[in-house]
């Protein structure tokens, strides 16, 4: 056991002092000359030591506007053997960073990130969740949201709201005060929005203390929307929090 904790914390510094030779290599490469007035300002750097799932899958980087951003040479934009990625992100290609792995076992993305000139940020694999596939003709989806609030007894209920905006209440729709850990998804019982649309809530507890809920509907990777954290303390059970808005297909 003290080997496998020797490996692992020797496998960190190892990359933690890569990305610092990295950072090193590109302060010396953006050094101005000694008559320059002004100094340019320091890239941000991303990085993930905790991606063992998908060795060999690359991490892309799109700005806030879309836009893939090219890899610098010193980048690792392939998750390596030990799970360990990093990407340099300038910003002047970007306000914001959505990190984004391809993998043969589906898409996964985080969130927005803000870029902070001479910021060392890591991003747990944690924070990267499934993208929807496209679920093509528009006749063949329909827009809903998650609601959730706090019961009386401490617990969390969750329901949908329907494209026509009544709400709609599985039989199974309370997730525990306490438990599970992040690592377990919960699931309600079945919903039917009619016409052949069904579906389950999904929820787990986040390492933070909130719960992080998404929606399953059978033959399509589980779908989360961009708003999907129901706090880890408050509102009381007088409120209903709502998701963005997702876009779900019928059961295949």
């Amino acid at each position: 056991m003290k080997s496998i904790l020797f490996d692992g914390a020797a496998r960190r510094w190892s990359l933690t002092i890569g990305l610092l030779a990295g950072l090193a290599a590109l302060l010396v490469t953006l050094a101005p000359s000694l008559d320059a007035q002004q100094q340019p300002e320091p890239p941000a750097w991303f990085f993930g030591q905790d991606a063992g799932s998908y060795v060999g899958a690359e991490v892309q980087a799109f700005n806030q506007n879309g836009v893939e951003l090219p890899a610098q040479d010193n980048d690792l934009s392939v998750i390596d053997s030990g799970g360990g990625w990093s990407r340099t992100i300038f910003r002047s290609e970007a306000s914001r960073v959505t990190f984004r792995i391809v993998h043969s076992s589906g898409t996964l993305e985080t969130s927005p990130k803000h870029v902070v000139d001479g910021s060392l940020t890591e991003v747990s694999i944690t924070e990267f969740s499934a993208v929807a596939e496209e679920l093509g003709d528009s006749d063949s989806i329909i827009s809903v949201r998650i609601i959730a609030r706090r019961a009386e007894d401490g617990r969390i209920e969750f329901g949908m709201r329907d494209p026509d905006g009544e709400d709609i209440f599985p039989r199974a729709r309370y997730f525990p005060v306490t438990g599970p850990d992040h690592n377990r998804f919960l699931r309600s019982s079945e919903i039917d929005f009619g016409d052949g649309f069904t579906g389950r809530i999904i929820a787990r507890r986040a390492p933070d203390g909130r719960v992080e809920f998404g929606f399953r509907v059978e033959g399509y990777d589980d779908i989360f929307p961009r708003a999907r954290y129901f706090p880890a303390t408050g509102p009381d059970h007088n409120r209903f929090l709502r998701s963005s808005e997702i876009e779900i297909g019928q059961p295949r």
